[in-house]
């Protein structure tokens, strides 16, 4: 009986350290709100500023108030111990929380002005590099816990469902992209459903696509979302860096409806390679098609950068070489530009970080597009620089160390 006595006083202290340090982290979102609108109020319209802060405090509220709640889940999934701090981990997983409620406060206002316009996608990459690392955080200090799973869960869905919303807001993708910020929510509900009407549920089985199309959603809203690029290009962009993620979901869905057969997901295996027709599929699909990509995409840069890119540098420096102070970003720079895309397609030919040259060319292709307009060109170059960096380079390649963090997580052996 004492030691009984003992154990609920050992929990109740820890709650109690828990809710303190709770406390501190109200303190310190009311603070970065704070200074967000004193800094809104400064140089936005007052009615957006108060519409921001009105936004962000509620969603503060809500994210901390579900954080009150879940406290006495900050435990280690192995045992039923309760935690007395949240760990590195758990406390980058916060801070996620909180610019992301930041983030919220931008909704149903127009893009903010000047410099603020910068914003809404620097608080988008703070809250996606973050989720690269908190995993990373928790699986180092052994401080894995139900509190970071469930936290970790809410805030992707959360947060790619208001990066698409935003990006549909500022004209940057067309409607129908909102999609990829409810395909989360529809599969929920899907399952949700499913068992109300009292039908099988099938488990996920393992899918090495989806964590990089996942990642590869996150960096285009987090990209697209500053002031630099524009349509026709980004919604070009959106479909190509959608419509694998929404494939990916359906077929999820499928899967665990149970109307797809297993040997589809073998394919998709590893495990499974040694099998002759699968092996061969898997092959196919993951070494020989990149390598094709990326030899094609090679070819088609550099075709571009003689007859279009090329002209351009030359044509500005024999008919302005001198007076630059009225033109555009990329006549400035176009000298700069043309060295940045040689440079990622070199990367590409000996498939030296394939996936990083490959944004290097889709960044300077786009803001090619954002001044001289979407031509075919363009277009097929977009279509095979995205491809390339979800196939990464194939075989064949120098280096390729982005695919170790698309085949795991940071931290993980």
């Amino acid at each position: 009986m004492p030691t009984l006595v003992k154990e609920f006083s050992d929990v109740d202290n820890t709650l109690a350290s828990l809710r303190r340090g709770w406390l501190l982290l109200l303190i310190l979102q009311i603070l970065l709100l704070s200074i967000g609108s004193m800094i809104l109020l400064t140089w936005w319209a007052d009615q957006f500023a108060i519409r921001w802060l009105s936004l962000a405090a509620l969603s503060s509220m809500l994210f901390l108030g579900f954080l009150w709640r879940s406290l006495k889940l900050n435990t280690r999934p192995r045992d039923d111990h309760l935690l007395a701090g949240f760990g590195p981990g758990n406390l980058l997983t916060i801070l996620r929380g909180f610019f992301l409620a930041l983030l919220i406060g931008f909704l149903f206002s127009p893009r903010p002005p000047g410099w603020l316009a910068w914003v809404p996608g620097l608080l988008y990459s703070i809250v996606a590099i973050a989720d690269l690392f908190d995993g990373y955080l928790a699986r180092k200090f052994d401080q894995q816990t139900m509190l970071g799973e469930r936290l970790d869960l809410s805030l992707d869905g959360l947060g790619m469902l208001v990066a698409s919303i935003l990006l549909l807001q500022y004209g940057q993708v067309p409607a129908w992209y909102l999609l990829v910020g409810f395909a989360r929510y529809l599969f929920i509900a899907g399952i949700w459903l499913r068992r109300k009407l009292g039908k099988p549920i099938y488990d996920l089985k393992p899918n090495t696509t989806r964590r990089p199309f996942a990642g590869a959603q996150m960096g285009f809203a987090a990209v697209v979302l500053y002031p630099v690029f524009g349509p026709p290009g980004t919604a070009l962009a959106a479909a190509l860096f959608a419509i694998p993620f929404l494939v990916g979901f359906t077929i999820d869905w499928l899967q665990v409806s149970g109307t797809i057969p297993s040997i589809f997901f073998r394919t998709l295996d590893s495990k499974y390679q040694d099998q002759p027709s699968e092996g061969q599929i898997r092959n196919l699909l993951t070494k020989w098609l990149p390598f094709g990509f990326r030899i094609s995409l090679v070819i088609l840069i550099s075709l571009w950068v003689v007859q279009d890119l090329l002209g351009t540098v030359i044509l500005e420096y024999l008919t302005a070489p001198f007076d630059v102070s009225d033109s555009t970003i990329l006549t400035q720079w176009s000298g700069w530009l043309l060295l940045i895309v040689g440079i990622g397609t070199m990367m590409i030919a000996v498939g030296a970080a394939g996936r990083i040259a490959a944004l290097i060319v889709l960044f300077g292709v786009g803001m090619y597009i954002n001044n001289f307009g979407l031509n075919l060109t363009e277009a097929l170059l977009v279509v095979g620089a995205s491809g390339l960096l979800y196939l990464g380079t194939g075989p064949y390649s120098l280096w390729n160390p982005e695919q170790k963090l698309i085949a795991q997580r940071l931290g993980e052996l």
